[in-house]
């Protein structure tokens, strides 16, 4: 499905290029709008299913253990967070 932007959409675009965030004003969640050819290019890199890389992620951290020293660095995250 796609839609047609209007000229706020345009005016934005114009200003601002992509990334553009876009806020749904009844929920509040937050979408970014990039162009097409910057969205393949993301698709090419994670593939068609988020949910699956996410996983392979989870199960590359769990190969490596909860002792393994490698996995050291998630004790103390938020210390290393940016405030």
């Amino acid at each position: 499905m796609s839609i047609e932007l209007s000229n706020d959409q345009k005016h934005a675009l114009d200003i601002a290029g992509t990334p553009l965030k876009v806020v749904d004003p009844r929920t509040g969640s937050v979408y970014v709008l990039v162009d097409d050819t910057a969205f393949q290019l993301f698709q090419a890199l994670v593939g068609d299913n988020l949910a699956d890389t996410y996983q392979a992620q989870i199960d590359s951290a769990m190969r490596a253990g909860w002792d393994d020293p490698a996995m050291d660095d998630y004790n103390d995250y938020d210390k290393h967070r940016e405030s």
